[in-house]
């Protein structure tokens, strides 16, 4: 993640017929919790998955954890999942009280560790259908009690977590004392602009606010090579500027890495693997498919920095770009390179 975009590995040479100059692009990191490539394959995955969703109203909800099960649930990096499992066992429970009959909820589980500030404290971002399928139809169900989602969330995550965890009396009276403090259940957050009537909302609606990475490039200030300056905003949009160490800043964010193969995107009920198809005949529509990223070679579309049209795909080098080249009007010096390295 240091090194990305740096052209002193391997880079990409493109040229703009347009302004008859050569640009050198680096390569991307790839990494999740980079500011510059998380964002960007984070536009690719929104966009995608949108275009394969139901075509229902969704909603968006934000399930909160108390602060007493941080460190649990910072040790016990496995009960990642059981928190995320614990949300779609809500949702189902909810509306099929509500609606007197067995309702399966399709949603979008996004597990985020981290909070505004970068520190740790985990919860769970939910893009869901308003209402869901009781056997072969439809129901549609767009509101959604927040007394009985707290509530509710509160005892599928405590319960599924005393399963997972070894018996101890201490584990009880955690569990206990939990049940006694929040009386009126675990934090759960139903804004009123997270209705998404329409599919091409959904992607801006989910880059912006489900999936993200840690930290964006925008709100990174400076980075003198010793200390990073970034700032962040809390619930009451009042700006808060940090200054701090860099090993501290990368400290911060390697936290947040997950365990090997552990998915941060989860699909859960209609959305799921096995039935997603099914439900996707029912509605008439075809059914979700993963999502597939570009991949660097010559299909990847770059635009001029400059002008803004397309530019055309020169070559790819795997060593630091040649100091003191002019760049020409024409691609046949850049071809000689090629060619010379080949041989």
């Amino acid at each position: 993640m240091l090194r990305c975009n740096d052209k002193n590995t391997s880079y990409f040479v493109y040229y703009c017929p347009n302004c008859e100059e050569h640009y050198t692009i680096g390569l991307g990191c790839r990494s999740r919790l980079c500011s510059n490539c998380g964002k960007y394959y984070t536009d690719k995955w929104a966009d995608n998955i949108s275009k394969a969703m139901f075509d229902v109203p969704h909603r968006h909800i934000v399930l909160g954890s108390p602060p007493d099960i941080w460190d649990l649930l910072f040790t016990h990096r496995d009960l990642w999942k059981v928190m995320m499992d614990s949300a779609i066992d809500c949702l189902n429970s909810v509306l099929s009280h509500k609606q007197h009959k067995r309702i399966r909820v399709g949603a979008i589980i996004v597990l985020h560790p981290f909070s505004r500030d970068l520190s740790f404290k985990p919860h769970l971002h939910l893009l869901i259908t308003e209402g869901g399928f009781h056997k072969n139809q439809w129901v549609h169900d767009f509101y959604f009690p927040h007394n009985a989602m707290r509530k509710t969330w509160q005892y599928n995550l405590l319960t599924n977590l005393r399963k997972s965890l070894p018996r101890s009396k201490e584990n009880s009276r955690l569990f206990h004392s939990l049940y006694r403090r929040y009386r009126k259940g675990f934090y759960v957050y139903l804004p009123k602009n997270g209705r998404v009537v329409t599919k091409r909302d959904i992607a801006k609606y989910i880059g912006r606010y489900i999936r993200h990475p840690a930290i964006a490039n925008s709100r990174i200030d400076g980075y003198d090579g010793k200390k990073v300056q970034y700032w962040y905003k809390d619930n009451e949009e009042v700006r808060h500027n940090c200054e701090m160490p860099v090993m501290d800043f990368i400290h911060l964010l390697i936290q947040h890495i997950p365990e090997p193969q552990f998915k941060m995107i989860r699909y859960y009920g209609a959305y799921s693997r096995k039935l997603k198809k099914k439900y996707a005949r029912i509605l008439g529509q075809q059914s979700i498919t993963s999502p597939k990223l570009e991949r660097f070679d010559r299909s990847r579309r770059v635009h001029c920095p400059k002008c803004g049209k397309l530019m055309e795909f020169v070559l790819f080098m795997k060593k630091s770009p040649p100091m003191e080249v002019e760049f020409g009007s024409r691609i046949t010096h850049w071809n000689s390179i090629l060619i010379s390295t080949a041989n």
